[in-house]
């Protein structure tokens, strides 16, 4: 008996230290992109230097541009008085990185730099990032006061810039639709706007919103939606919103607003402009105001990702910045003029069901 202790114990003593050298390869391994450190920051509240300094990057179009001292990452406070700002600011919301490899400092640069290429408009761009991965609800002195945060900085920016475009994706696109009524331009692809219907395995993840919290989300994104489809804003604001209409974790944020799904929720009719198949050549696509929601025909909750290697993702972005732009106007394809129809309808359904039961998944809008 006692021999057979001792193999065991033989066996057991590798496997431990394989399973911990493994641990300690992959912590050293994501140390660099905050893998571990974002996700225990957000269940700890416990502040760390390492992911500070990538919660804020400034990059202005004059590279000799020395007004904003280079570490002032967590707290980027605008020099009123500099003098080489570009007409068109760029403020992007990175989404959830927990899945995908770390916090990413600069989402969206690429398709900023492509969009501008050819365009005789420089631009100067601002990246967040959350270290804690919660819905930019947490503030950098990681108190629950981001939403004021962030929102501030937004009407801030937007005294001093003659454009001010909002872009992000996922739990960036959250923050781009709680701040659209502040900016020129607002870009959400799949945003998350209630927190609570995502499933547990994205909670833990993907993201991390205490319950407590989350109608915070719910309250500004409907408060916002509502403003700039009143025309309550101090300017033109436009919002435009892409889902998945193929993804269930898309339909379930979607029915909040378009109503329908499994709980046969209302439609926020107060909320929303136009409900519609995405369409490229469609008017809406370059409106100056408004919220515009489009469903495209996928089923990837990273719709801009796959939009991109279809090589959608750019005339989509040009259709929708032509709007507030007369450089854009006249580089981006010319609109063919339609009639609107009195009415769309949206396909959110799951795959086939029975008939009474499919009938129930269609959404009908009337605009």
């Amino acid at each position: 008996m006692y021999h057979w202790q001792l193999w065991l114990l033989f066996l057991i003593i590798p496997v431990i230290g394989i399973i911990l050298g493994g641990l300690f390869l992959f912590i050293k391994r994501n140390r660099g992109h905050g893998w571990l450190l974002s996700k225990f920051s957000a269940f700890t509240r416990i502040r760390f230097d390492h992911l500070e300094k990538r919660r804020q990057t400034y990059c202005p179009a004059n590279e000799k541009c020395q007004c904003h001292i280079k570490d002032s990452a967590a707290h980027i406070e605008p020099d009123l008085s500099c003098p080489h700002r570009a007409p068109t600011l760029y403020m992007s919301f990175a989404g959830a990185a927990m899945i995908v490899g770390g916090v990413r400092t600069t989402e969206w640069r690429g398709s900023m730099k492509e969009l501008h290429r050819d365009v005789d408009d420089e631009f100067d761009a601002i990246f967040f990032t959350d270290p804690a991965q919660c819905f930019y609800l947490q503030d950098p002195n990681y108190q629950w006061d981001g939403l004021a945060y962030y929102r501030n900085l937004v009407k801030l920016y937007s005294t001093l810039y003659r454009r001010v475009i909002l872009i992000g994706a996922s739990l960036g696109g959250s923050m781009v639709c709680m701040c659209a009524d502040l900016a020129t331009l607002s870009i959400a692809f799949n945003p998350i706007l209630d927190p609570i219907l995502l499933g547990l395995p994205w909670r833990i993840m993907g993201a991390y919103c205490p319950k407590s919290k989350a109608h915070a989300i719910v309250d500004q994104v409907q408060t916002t939606m509502e403003k700039i489809t009143a025309n309550k804003t101090s300017h033109n604001c436009v919002l435009h919103i892409h889902w998945s209409r193929l993804s269930k974790a898309d339909q379930r944020q979607a029915h909040r607003v378009v109503g329908g799904g499994k709980h046969e929720k209302p439609r926020q009719i107060t909320c929303v402009t136009s409900v519609m198949d995405f369409d490229l050549d469609h008017p809406d696509m370059n409106s100056a105001n408004g919220v515009h929601i489009w469903f495209h025909e996928c089923s990837r909750h990273a719709l801009a990702m796959h939009l991109k290697r279809t090589n959608e993702l750019i005339p989509l972005l040009r259709h929708h910045l032509s709007a507030t732009s007369i450089t854009f106007a006249t580089i981006s394809h010319k609109v063919e003029e339609k009639q609107r129809q009195d009415s769309y309808t949206i396909d959110l359904s799951l795959p086939p069901k029975s008939d009474e039961n499919q009938e129930k998944d269609f959404v009908q809008i009337e605009l």
